[in-house]
């Protein structure tokens, strides 16, 4: 009996500590455990005001309120400490070398990406060292880098495509690419490869894994255990918060807008396997995908049918102040059966219009769907036979 009250007693110390150590000063002394962990839903209130009630506790369960395996502090540190792990579990993930945007960028919906020069020794050109870049169980089997090429004209900095160097071998974190890709997908349903994204480049040198990391913000790390043997509580300091080393992005190479292009997959283990990027202005192209709206006052697609998509993107231009658009809405209200559907059912955000290179006559797509879809040739002869 008296080594359970002496561990009773390290129990409570160490609750103390840890409750001094957080900033919280306890008002009321602790009470055990609760009356619900024997009956679900019983409270102390229903206790108090039941007499039955506490004749069937003390009848069997009578020692409930000693129980030194689970309790609980008084009401006020009780709430305290609530709040301060809802606190902590709303914390949300943080990287301190994230890339920050500016306010203008932010706007038109573009997303940071980052990447590093490759050794310009050509350590890491040629098939057999980009493979040891995929996998790089030499230098950091948790950090693969995926090769690519930085290219294309951009004349509101005087870039052409026919320099030579306009050209950059770049490498890109796989973390950065598959984050974008489970966000925005790929292939003919996906936005990835049609998002304007703003890419800083670092040295090659400079390529950390702790750059990449992310951590939460957590008050008090500090783990307090009881020694058994000596009676003693011991505290546990955290240990050092890892602080990747500082990095600086190459001179005229930050926030470059850019569109990804020519991904490449491996066939068996469907990761990314190359990735270019090209440079984007506001007189380039962007190919939007195509998303059927209204689809409700449709009379033929609210009775199942559906448009088999020819062309699943358009070509626009969007100017420079407003923000670049995830997709182009296409109305499908009064669609009916066969009917053949093109670029005037389009709506078009203000700011963003079609490039001129694309027919007035764009096809995209037609409605097929079951009999009774409204007004095709179809009904007429079902209403005939009736």
């Amino acid at each position: 009996m008296t080594a359970v009250l002496q561990r009773q007693q390290l129990h409570n110390r160490a609750l103390s500590t840890a409750t001094a150590s957080a900033g919280i000063i306890t008002a009321t002394p602790p009470r055990y455990a609760q009356p619900d962990r024997y009956v679900m839903g019983v409270t102390h209130e229903q206790l108090a005001s039941n007499q039955a009630m506490r004749e069937w506790y003390a009848a069997n369960v009578p020692n409930w309120e000693s129980e030194p395996d689970k309790f609980i502090i008084g009401e006020n540190v009780a709430i305290e400490t609530k709040k301060e792990e809802e606190d902590e579990d709303n914390d949300e993930e943080y990287n301190p070398s994230a890339i920050i945007l500016p306010e203008h960028l932010t706007k038109r919906n573009i997303r940071p990406l980052v990447a590093y020069l490759r050794d310009p020794s050509g350590r890491e050109s040629g098939s057999r060292n980009s493979r040891k870049l995929r996998l790089p169980s030499i230098n950091d089997p948790y950090f693969p880098l995926i090769p690519g090429i930085l290219h294309g004209s951009d004349p509101t900095h005087n870039i052409l495509s026919t320099d030579p160097s306009s050209k950059i071998v770049i490498k890109t974190p796989w973390f950065e690419i598959q984050r974008e890709l489970d966000r925005f997908h790929y292939g003919i349903t996906g936005s990835f490869l049609n998002r304007v994204y703003a890419l800083t480049v670092f040295p090659h040198d400079e390529a950390h894994l702790d750059h990449h990391r992310k951590y939460r913000n957590v008050k008090d790390r500090t783990i307090y255990k009881v020694d058994d043997e000596k009676h003693e509580i011991i505290a546990i300091p955290p240990p050092p918060p890892s602080i990747p080393p500082s990095r600086t992005p190459v001179p005229g190479m930050e926030n470059i807008l850019v569109l990804p292009a020519d991904l490449q997959m491996h066939p068996i283990g469907h990761t990314s396997y190359c990735l270019n990027f090209i440079r984007y202005h506001p007189n380039k192209p962007i190919k939007i995908p195509i998303k059927v709206t209204n689809e409700e006052d449709s009379p033929a697609m609210k009775r199942g049918g559906f448009i088999s998509m020819v062309n699943r993107f358009i070509e626009v231009l969007v100017d420079e102040t407003v923000p670049i658009p995830e997709r182009i809405s296409l109305d499908a209200s009064g669609l009916r059966q066969k009917d053949v559907v093109r670029r005037d059912r389009l709506v078009l955000p203000q700011g963003v219009r079609v490039h001129p290179r694309v027919s007035e006559d764009y096809l995209i797509g037609t409605v097929f769907g079951a009999k009774g879809g409204g007004g095709g040739g179809d009904d007429k002869a079902d209403e005939k036979k009736k």
